[in-house]
């Protein structure tokens, strides 16, 4: 791959170990694969060593156990792999509130991982290192302070729910819904645009605390496009628990934006609609089509979206804000029903997992890191699952 592409939402190399060992054996390396242009994602292969992949699972299989019985009717995933960061997340709004994160290749070389925090006004870089998550530099997407008319006003933190990355460029977005008091926030209904250097992956410019990185364009034109959509109008001024306006997943694919709502549940099933990407950031008069309800289960909305290789994953939870099970689905587009595992989780059964970043694929699964709100440092995990 030439090193001025910036392709996919998947890490390049990354290598587990198992540190109770006496040589530190190396347990799984993560390699490159190919980029799919028709699909639009790309995958990185598995290769384990023999036997050593029991090692791992047995631990969390006995940590978990006894949770399957809970969701005895339908297939659970545990984690594969319990990580943690480090150095660990010290700002307390973002370790206790992930809800969104990315990966991309950059290069042979190098490649870059991103998360967001819906109390912040900053995303933070990470990548994957020998021991676990390793947190980087954060870039600002939002300022200080915006002028509304004669006044200056702050920004309150982005509620910013999910990460994509296409095109040499992270794609994030807020909540686009009211706050849990039923008031409008502006800082809660921007999509925004975050450009990499095409070698790195990393944001030349990160901002600091009072200005947004150079490198962020932010675009309101979602607020409006889903106020004209006939189908959710009516839920625009209702507050999320209330079958309120509330958007937590993004994916991109064949420059289509998705954006996945965990509220409101239409005919009872989860609600996606799509719209060009061009057109998101450009075409505040652009229409946004809504993909038939799907049913994830009773009272289940999407947390989080990812493309891959032959459609959708689709990361579920209770449309309510409040814990409960959660889901991995596999759904092709336009489908009104998806082949969904139960996610064991690997924080408190309080937290609620909300970030789903795409490590692998492979004939066989998809390779997932799952990270929660509610889990100080997120409880990041990765999660085997199968296709």
């Amino acid at each position: 791959m030439e090193a001025d592409e910036i392709k996919g939402t998947s890490v390049r190399a990354v290598r587990l170990y198992d540190k109770s060992s006496p040589d530190h054996s190396e347990l799984a390396t993560l390699n490159r694969r190919g980029w799919n242009e028709t699909e639009g994602t790309r995958g990185i292969m598995h290769t384990t060593m023999s036997g050593l992949v029991q090692i791992l699972v047995v631990p969390v299989s006995l940590f978990v156990g006894a949770c399957s019985l809970a969701f005895a009717e339908e297939p659970q995933i545990a984690p594969v792999k319990i990580l943690e960061f480090a150095p660990g997340l010290s700002i307390a709004k973002e370790a206790e509130n992930i809800s969104g994160s990315a990966c991309a290749i950059a290069s042979e070389e190098s490649y870059s991982c991103l998360l967001i925090g819906d109390e912040v006004r900053f995303a933070r870089f990470f990548s994957l290192s020998n021991d676990g998550l390793k947190s980087g530099e954060q870039v600002f997407i939002l300022p200080k302070e915006y002028k509304a008319g004669e006044q200056t006003k702050e920004y309150d933190e982005t509620d910013a729910e999910g990460i994509a990355f296409a095109d040499g460029a992270y794609y994030l977005i807020g909540s686009h819904g009211l706050n849990k008091s039923g008031k409008h926030q502006p800082s809660r209904y921007f999509l925004y645009r975050v450009t990499v250097d095409p070698v790195t992956g990393l944001a030349g410019d990160l901002g600091t605390k009072d200005i947004a990185s150079a490198q962020v364009t932010k675009s309101g034109n979602l607020e409006k496009i889903i106020a004209t959509t006939p189908e959710l109008a009516s839920y625009v001024n209702m507050v999320p628990d209330q079958e309120g306006i509330n958007i937590e997943g993004v994916a991109i694919k064949d420059g289509q934006l998705y954006v996945g709502f965990r509220g409101p549940l239409i005919a009872g099933g989860a609600t996606i609609g799509s719209v060009a990407l061009d057109d998101a950031f450009r075409n505040p008069s652009a229409s946004l089509t809504l993909l038939p309800p799907i049913k994830l289960g009773d009272g289940q909305g999407v947390r989080d979206l990812a493309a891959v290789e032959g459609g959708f994953l689709i990361l579920t939870g209770p449309q309510r804000d409040q814990a409960g099970p959660a889901k991995v689905c596999f759904w092709k587009l336009g489908e009104t029903s998806a082949k969904c595992h139960g996610v064991i989780k690997a924080g408190p059964d309080s937290s609620k997992p909300e970030a789903l970043t795409l490590l692998e694929t492979t004939d066989a699964k998809f390779q997932v890191l799952i990270m929660s709100d509610g889990a100080n440092g997120g409880a990041p995990a990765i999660y085997d699952v199968p296709r």
